[in-house]
């Protein structure tokens, strides 16, 4: 039998992808796309843009015909840990992807103590997003860990995350590891970033850790890159940084670059932007990301989009537009 909640989020897709779109259709927008969120997570398949984000202690996914537009977008799927688990709490940063056949959500969670995070994951239980998610398990990833994402290449899958080096909360490193499907890692984590200029350890000290995490894959032209967070996510500082995959191995450390000054950072009074994702829409890349409310909010964020090009090969986002700025965006 199916649930009514199941039948009518099959019903809500159906209706939103037979909506016309025969013509090319251009408007015009002004962010913040979303007056509340952090760590946005969009994606796309078929005719419909996906936002999956964390609201209530559960992970919700909405639906939307517009990326631009998702305030008004539809949820058509949730899912809640249930009590007494070592899941049950903090669910931060889910991602949603679609992998051989699959939806698969990966989400930090814990107990209700922060030492505790550590990477799970949930899976569709048919292919269509529509019939639910349920735990498929923890990812091994040996320590503490958050902001989890998959990267596919070369027809192979791998695990990137943020995590600590033992089990003291001093910093936040990247790592990655291979993966047996996408709901098993197959071997030990590799260190590819640590906090290591000075703009990455901005705001930290005092007892604060050291930031790098919120690692997302972005390739172009047959090149690998994973746009990070840096700095303290609590200050005015928040930032993206850049590796790129020089190298022939994603597992050899030697085989990541990374760039020495910031790739996105506060301006136009745009504070703190971080934790990005990334769509191509009719040609045309665009980031997603969140920032700080206003200076000085820490925690309290936005949701934004704009458009970036490509400069020598490597991903240019320039400066965040300003808040009241006009931008067209054409499906």
């Amino acid at each position: 039998m199916i649930s009514m909640r199941r039948a009518s989020g099959f019903l809500l897709i159906i209706f939103l992808q037979m909506a016309p779109a025969a013509f090319a259709q251009k408007f015009t927008f002004k962010n913040p796309i979303l007056e509340n969120g952090a760590d946005p997570w969009m994606t796309k398949k078929d005719s419909l843009f996906y936002y999956c984000y964390s609201e209530g202690n559960a992970v919700r996914v909405r639906a939307a015909r517009f990326a631009h537009d998702m305030d008004e977008g539809r949820e058509i799927t949730s899912w809640s840990p249930p009590e007494g688990k070592a899941y049950s709490k903090e669910l931060w940063a889910p991602e949603l992807h679609f992998l051989q056949g699959k939806w698969y959500i990966y989400v930090a969670a814990d107990n209700g103590q922060n030492e505790h995070h550590r990477m799970y994951v949930l899976q569709s239980r048919t292919a269509e997003i529509s019939s639910g998610f349920e735990m498929a398990g923890e990812l091994q990833t040996e320590k503490w860990a958050i902001d989890g994402t998959p990267l596919e290449l070369g027809g192979k899958l791998y695990f990137i995350w943020s995590g600590w080096a033992g089990d003291a909360n001093e910093a936040q490193n990247l790592y990655i590891a291979p993966m047996q499907s996408p709901v098993q890692v197959s071997a030990g984590r590799v260190l590819i970033s640590k906090p290591e200029y000075e703009w990455e350890k901005r705001g930290s000290g005092n007892g604060l850790p050291t930031i790098n995490e919120g690692p997302q894959v972005l390739q172009h032209d047959g090149k690998t890159f994973v746009i990070y967070s840096a700095a303290g996510s609590w200050s005015d500082y928040y930032c993206l940084g850049q590796l790129q995959l020089t190298g022939t191995d994603p597992m050899d450390p030697a085989s990541w670059t990374k760039k020495p000054e910031p790739a996105f950072e506060s301006a136009r009074r745009v504070y703190s932007p971080g934790h990005a994702s990334f769509l191509n829409i009719k040609g045309q890349d665009w980031i997603i990301y969140h920032s700080a409310k206003t200076k000085g909010s820490g925690w309290k964020r936005k949701v934004n989009m704009q458009p970036f090009s490509w400069k020598h090969g490597e991903p240019h986002f320039g400066k965040p537009v300003r808040v009241k700025k006009k931008l067209i965006i054409s499906y």
